[in-house]
């Protein structure tokens, strides 16, 4: 049996049986797996945002805090987005109204999805995935164009995010953009 491992820093990684295996499982043990996903059965190889992302999430969260709970929203850092382990993509964070369980592995959807955009990644080959799943908003955030975009469905771009509230001016500044 031969597996195609994808790498988002586009470049194809061909592997087979035990070789990919023990890949995977040293992957694992060493919890570098922890953003990896799987496509309709295909796994893509994650690697971890630069740190930057980080610090980018930490303001986004803090800006977004009070709208979101005023909607009655709970943030998510990064979660698994979908229904089991053959077919998942791993949002940078996102917003739910409902309740999950601490052991809740795979969720079916959530309000809001965003994704760190960074050169070379995969982040606007899961737009569709995320509304598929019936996600009501998909926010795209790009440092190095110091961009938000909120699409509130495939093709559709917003100024203003209908869910949470607020303009995508707003949110640049806030996270000192603008």
């Amino acid at each position: 049996m031969s597996t195609t491992v994808e790498r988002s820093a586009p470049r194809t990684v061909v592997a087979h049986g035990d070789a990919l295996d023990d890949w995977l499982a040293e992957r694992r043990r060493l919890g570098q797996d922890s953003r990896d996903e799987v496509w309709d059965g295909v796994y893509h190889v994650v690697p971890h945002a630069h740190s930057s992302h980080g610090r980018l999430a930490y303001r986004l969260g803090i800006a977004l805090a009070a709208p979101a709970a005023e909607r009655g929203l709970s943030p998510m850092g990064e979660f698994n987005l979908g229904t089991g382990d053959r077919d998942y993509r791993v949002p940078d964070m996102g917003w739910t109204s409902t309740p999950l369980e601490e052991s809740t592995l795979y969720v079916p959807s959530v309000e809001v999805v965003v994704e760190f955009e960074s050169p070379g990644d995969e982040t606007w080959a899961k737009v569709p995935y995320y509304f598929e799943r019936r996600v009501g908003e998909v926010w795209v955030v790009t440092p190095q164009t110091s961009s938000v975009q909120v699409l509130s469905g495939p093709d559709r771009l917003e100024q203003r995010s209908a869910v949470l509230g607020v303009g995508t001016d707003e949110v640049a500044a806030a996270l000192g953009w603008r």
